[in-house]
């Protein structure tokens, strides 16, 4: 079952916020950005999937992050989960 077109921007835009409270400069946050550039590795990621948890109910799997560049993919796996 989808989730509601608001709860997805709601999902969307917390990643936005959390990366930029974990250092990102939201003037960089483009979805051809890559992590690297962003200076967001695997434990903002973690700490990432632990506030989407927390607010939303969405149980991360860190395996889904392997193939993640940029962060539109990063948004791509996360939304997904919150399409389950």
């Amino acid at each position: 079952m989808a989730i509601a077109q608001e709860t997805q921007d709601k999902i969307a835009t917390r990643i936005t916020d959390a990366l930029v409270e974990f250092g990102a400069d939201p003037d960089a946050l483009q979805p051809d950005a890559t992590l690297e550039e962003l200076e967001i590795d695997s434990l903002d990621l973690f700490e990432l999937g632990q506030v989407l948890k927390k607010e939303f109910g969405i149980e991360i799997d860190p395996d889904d992050f392997e193939d993640v560049v940029t962060l539109g993919d990063a948004q791509r796996v996360l939304l997904a989960y919150a399409d389950k």
